[in-house]
């Protein structure tokens, strides 16, 4: 029985670390006029449209969130320590892709 409680404690421990842990990136760039949002992360961009107008968002902060799946979440500027609600369109995208991307609008 210790055995299992033991077993059971640690799959809950590694389920919520694994939930809580965020991916980070840095903004490549942003139009707040049109919205649109890159975000470059390790595994490539993120890009999407910010849902929200966050009251400072720069190229080269640091934002923390779910930047890896599509819809929409809620993401934290670490930089200027607020959040905002983003629109993922598409992620782990290369440079061209993101470009490509902005250019077409989607």
């Amino acid at each position: 029985m210790k055995k299992f409680v033991a077993a059971a404690i640690l799959f809950c421990a590694v389920m919520i670390s694994s939930t809580a842990s965020a991916a980070r990136g840095v903004v490549a760039f942003y139009n707040q006029s049109s919205n649109k949002i890159i975000i470059a992360t390790q595994m490539g961009y993120t890009c999407g449209e910010v849902m929200n107008f966050p009251i400072r968002l720069d190229r080269g902060d640091v934002v923390a969130g779910d930047l890896e799946s599509y819809g929409t979440h809620e993401i934290y500027n670490l930089t200027d320590d607020e959040n905002f609600s983003m629109w993922i369109d598409n992620f782990w995208l290369s440079e061209e892709q993101a470009i490509d991307w902005l250019e077409r609008g989607y």
